[in-house]
């Protein structure tokens, strides 16, 4: 457990001092890193059975004796949550003993259930810095100035970015690319960032029309959406830089990130314990599962074995970086949004999806979405040199996958995002139907 500094302290010196450990601990042997979360792990799960009235009910029924929980080894004994039972929980799924003044954490409701939860002070300050590690470990400055594609953009403008430091200006990931260049140029900015959806729609426009970001960012990251190879493919032409994914929840932050060498995502076991399962049950190195965290350090509203039903596999080898991390080698997407097929058989999305990766320069964006068993619709916007590709070889690639399923192709000006200002590139309504 990372420790506070004294209550004296100024808020931004204990981001501070959080933000050194959290970078120091990617060099730890990874047998210490296992240490301390098992220690971790232990004391969360005996503090949430004695001061959380949902997991203390949950923990009985179950007949889980917390008192005797030995940590890692132990952790398939506990009972697998979600957000529809914490939600249900309410007020039953923060501690008795919270502090009278919390941080009220709200998430996007992207996937039709928006969820809030509290946390305390303390965590919110090493929450903040866990956010900040993924961009800083791959060579963002404190003084770089960064431009923000973001859904809900903030014009407060903190003291210590009045100074220079972490300077981020945050613009509507809506808005026209012609804007968004011209504050580009205006803000002089060195890093950019964004949903991979909206930086798509900046990329064609600069490729189409010449428009180019002037001068080039330094690094582009992405978060918050699934990244996919033709995505990464066409931003890095786009904009002459290295391209860096981020993968993180508001329930957990930021837990896995990609570095320079691109070789999978580092999961970050200083702030959780992530498991890979299937029908409740850990799977082999490089099967697919799906994702289940543990937060280690909010003892408010506790997350305990969270199923985030996104899915990914496991890499059995170190990246090359030298990072003490662990590799997640892919991140699939959401596990209640996946092909069924007329047989009952269940696929990943990106199986059609990757196949459009060669015809990225004719797509602005596209959706697929599963109507109902045997019925699919592709909505596609088309980019200004879609007539150079067609329509036909489009459909070709896709019903090559989806078989004898109908599949009923449109042609849209744009697909619009979802309330939190994403853009899926695969829905299930099927999924839906069954919420």
């Amino acid at each position: 457990m990372i420790h506070s500094t004294s209550g004296g302290a100024s808020i931004v010196f204990r981001r501070a001092l959080y933000l050194t450990q959290l970078l120091q601990h990617e060099s730890l042997p990874r047998a210490t890193l296992a240490a301390r979360q098992d220690r971790g792990l232990r004391q969360l799960v005996r503090h949430a059975a004695a001061r959380v009235p949902f997991y203390r009910d949950l923990y009985a029924r179950c007949g889980v004796a917390a008192s005797g929980f030995c940590g890692l080894a132990d952790l398939g004994q506990l009972p697998i949550v979600d957000k529809h039972l914490l939600r249900s929980a309410g007020a039953g799924a923060v501690a008795l003993d919270a502090p009278a003044q919390c941080v009220r954490i709200s998430t996007s409701g992207s996937t039709g259930e928006p969820f809030e939860f509290l946390i305390d002070r303390r965590y919110d300050q090493l929450r903040k810095a866990q956010y900040l590690r993924p961009f800083l470990r791959n060579g963002r400055h404190l003084a770089d100035k960064v431009l923000r594609l973001t859904a809900f953009p903030s014009n407060r403008t903190p003291w210590f970015s009045r100074l220079g430091l972490l300077r981020e200006s945050q613009l509507n990931c809506a808005a026209e690319p012609t804007e968004i260049v011209a504050a580009w140029r205006s803000l002089a900015a060195d890093v950019l960032q964004g949903y991979p959806s909206s930086l798509r729609a900046l990329a064609h426009h600069c490729l189409d029309s010449g428009d180019f970001l002037v001068p080039a960012p330094r690094l582009v990251f992405t978060d918050s959406e699934k990244l996919s190879s033709d995505t990464r493919a066409l931003l890095e032409r786009a904009f002459g830089a290295t391209v860096i994914d981020i993968f993180g929840t508001y329930e957990t932050d930021n837990i896995g990130y990609q570095c320079m060498a691109n070789e999978g995502y580092h999961v970050a076991t200083d702030c959780v314990v992530l498991e890979l399962v299937r029908d409740g049950k850990p799977v082999a190195v490089g099967e697919e599962g799906e994702i289940v965290v543990s937060v280690l350090e909010n003892y408010t509203t506790p997350f305990i074995r969270y199923n985030l039903r996104d899915l990914g596999r496991f890499s059995g080898k170190p990246c090359s970086c030298g990072s003490s991390f662990p590799l997640l080698q892919t991140i699939e997407g959401r596990a209640d949004d996946l092909i069924v097929l007329a047989d009952g058989r269940r696929r990943s999305p990106m199986d059609v999806l990757g196949r459009l990766d060669r015809f990225v320069d004719a797509i602005l964006h596209y959706q697929l979405r599963q109507i109902e068993i045997g019925r699919f619709e592709l909505l596609i916007a088309p980019s200004n040199r879609f007539a150079d590709i067609g329509l036909e070889p489009i459909v070709e690639a896709a019903e090559s996958v989806l078989g004898e399923a109908v599949l009923d192709v449109k042609l849209v000006e744009a697909i619009p995002p979802e309330r939190s200002g994403k853009r899926r590139a695969f829905v299930s309504e099927l999924a839906r139907k069954n919420e």
